[in-house]
């Protein structure tokens, strides 16, 4: 891991894990995991998926865990290349993402509300998302934020309607907000988002739905996420036959489409996936910093904060956000159908 200059910055932890040596590995990979990631898995569930039952809960405890041990594999074995700085955050951001593609996938209708929800709360309404000192997200007034949020057992416990007391409440539309601080009025403290969530679900009557929701710009799945780690040769060979015709692919698009979705590129730890084209052999940083219209030094200064998100991508080109995106999403689409097309041949 040291021998690549751009490698810097990395958690202690995870330099000491890939410079070890290749005695009692597993062993000394699932207590690293047990001691770093659990936590973050134990903490990820009780806060989104509470309200699930007992076997759902550790269905996506046991996923999250076989994610992010593949991870530390891959620290270990030296094929991850994009320095994690803070192991703690990072396991938390991926124990939390996985908790929500879950929900995602599986409750729909739940996901598209907490889209609807967290969207009201950035619009001056006079409701406001922040996160608590164990990372939960909450939602309550302006002034509320330095207030605990609502305990267990809730005061509406199971009988919401009768809480509520027979008035209109409603999942979407104008009556949302008046909903939502109704709620909070009621329970004059802020409540956890995925509790307001279901709250707001079950007084508008909305049904569960169990279809697929892409509830990101991208979609749930990650762009190009092909390096799972893995104990086969084949793996690599696969990946870098892959990566091969990516980079091909993309420097045939135009200038602006191609830095969009380079810079934007991420694995599915949510981490920069560009220097990945570097680390497997495809292509010289040079050639890197050619197709993003950069001089090397530019290259080498942001290499180690990828992925960058749309506004910073738009700073860059002189475009807005939404050109980015739009751009990205065009680009991310070409790039697909030409793997696939690949893929069949």
């Amino acid at each position: 891991m040291a021998g690549d200059a751009f490698q810097l910055d990395w958690d202690p932890r995870l330099a000491d894990l890939a410079a070890a040596d290749d005695a009692r590995a597993a062993e000394r990979l699932h207590t690293f995991a047990a001691r770093n990631i659990e936590p973050a898995v134990r903490a990820a569930t009780a806060a989104h998926l509470a309200h699930l039952p007992a076997a759902d809960r550790a269905e996506v405890a046991a996923a999250c865990r076989d994610r992010l041990l593949g991870f530390l594999r891959a620290v270990h074995k030296g094929e991850r290349t994009v320095p994690v700085a803070d192991l703690d955050a990072f396991a938390a951001a991926s124990a939390d993402g996985a908790c929500r593609d879950y929900l995602r996938r599986t409750r729909a209708d739940r996901a598209r509300l907490a889209n609807r929800l967290r969207l009201l709360c950035t619009r001056g309404t006079g409701v406001v998302m922040w996160r608590s000192g164990d990372r939960v997200l909450l939602a309550g007034l302006t002034a509320w934020t330095h207030r605990s949020p609502l305990a267990r057992p809730f005061p509406w416990g199971d009988r919401p309607s009768a809480w509520w007391n027979g008035r209109a409440a409603a999942a979407d539309g104008a009556l949302l907000l008046p909903t939502v601080l109704r709620i909070l009025e009621r329970a004059a403290a802020p409540i956890e988002m995925d509790v307001l969530t279901e709250l707001v679900a079950m007084l508008s009557g909305m049904p569960d739905s169990h279809g697929r929701l892409d509830a990101s710009p991208e979609g749930d799945e990650p762009e190009l996420a092909v390096l799972v780690p893995s104990d086969t040769v084949d793996h690599l060979h696969v990946a870098r036959r892959y990566l091969e015709h990516a980079w091909q692919e993309c420097l045939a698009m135009p200038t602006f489409m191609r830095a969009a979705v380079l810079l934007s590129l991420r694995d599915q730890f949510g981490a920069g996936l560009l220097p990945v084209f570097h680390a497997a052999g495809v292509t010289p940083l040079r050639q890197v910093s050619d197709a993003l219209g950069m001089k090397p030094d530019e290259l080498a200064a942001i290499w180690a904060h990828l992925p960058w998100d749309d506004r910073a991508i738009g700073r860059r080109l002189g475009m807005t956000g939404l050109q980015v995106l739009n751009l990205r999403t065009a680009a991310r689409s070409r790039l697909l159908r030409a793997l696939a097309l690949k893929d069949r041949e």
